[in-house]
């Protein structure tokens, strides 16, 4: 079988498995990245780790993706029966260093808002107040609002209801006021905007990635009612694992659990 034919099925395979259409693209060039290297369906095991050296340039982190989508490709391959046994079975997974969030400030945001056009007022809100993706902020749809509420369609095709708070609902309405019924935010020649351009407006008039500020919006969420549940529904995440790691600890949460370690009523030591 040529690495053409076995990256097709591979395509079709994981678009009838349901998985979000930027997966299955990035599972594919993932692939096709690997074809480069080896003849896919006799390679072994020491081509695809000569293939994986190749990729030291990479970050860790796509590193870690790269690796999961070849994981991915012939566990399919094998229970296919198109391989004679898996190559990548014995490779761990690329290590990914856990990095504190990077989180937007407040007042950089506050500033944005102030000089802001509609439009733009409203897609950094959507990222700050309401901690959407950048794609889900693209493809936001007037229909996705009903009364006080988002419907939002996410990774996986999952659905979830993102509350308005009072801010982000006059930002949208008054699009609404301003715009024909359809995206909140329509593109030149497509239906809407494309992630990039939404990206590029963000980063242009905060100063912070658009990531930064869902960051910052999910903190802010958690420190004010401790709910992590309610945070990890807004954010759309599977694991409550994958919430905590977006959560920005502060110095003095940091001094507070320090101070609570303290035996009450104990003896303290002299310096």
């Amino acid at each position: 079988m040529t690495n053409d034919e076995m990256i097709r099925r591979f395509e079709q395979w994981l678009l009838a498995s349901y998985r979000a259409e930027g997966t299955v693209k990035l599972r594919v060039r993932h692939a096709r990245m690997l074809a480069a290297h080896v003849q896919l369906a006799l390679a072994t095991d020491e081509q695809i780790e000569q293939a994986l050296i190749v990729t030291r340039g990479y970050s860790a982190e796509y590193r870690h993706s790269i690796l999961a989508s070849w994981k991915l490709l012939y566990r399919w391959a094998s229970a296919k029966r198109l391989v004679m046994f898996d190559p990548t079975l014995l490779l761990d997974p690329i290590p990914v260093r856990k990095r504190v969030p990077r989180i937007a400030a407040d007042s950089a945001v506050s500033r944005a808002l102030v000089n802001a056009s509609a439009r733009d007022r409203a897609l950094v809100m959507l990222a700050r107040y309401a901690c959407l993706r950048l794609s889900e902020i693209a493809a936001l749809h007037m229909r996705d609002r009903v009364g006080e509420t988002l419907i939002i369609r996410g990774k996986g095709d999952k659905e979830r209801f993102v509350d308005i708070n009072p801010p982000l609902m006059l930002a949208l309405t008054t699009l609404e006021d301003e715009q024909p019924y359809g995206a909140y935010f329509p593109g030149a020649t497509a239906g809407h905007l494309h992630p990039q351009s939404v990206h590029k407006i963000i980063k242009r008039i905060t100063g912070w990635h658009p990531h930064a500020l869902r960051h910052a919006g999910a903190t802010a969420a958690y420190q004010a009612t401790r709910n992590l549940r309610a945070v990890q529904e807004m954010l759309g995440h599977s694991s409550l694992a994958t919430t905590e790691r977006y959560l920005h600890i502060t110095s003095a949460e940091r001094r507070e659990a320090a101070m609570a370690t303290i035996i009450q009523g104990g003896a303290m030591l002299a310096a």
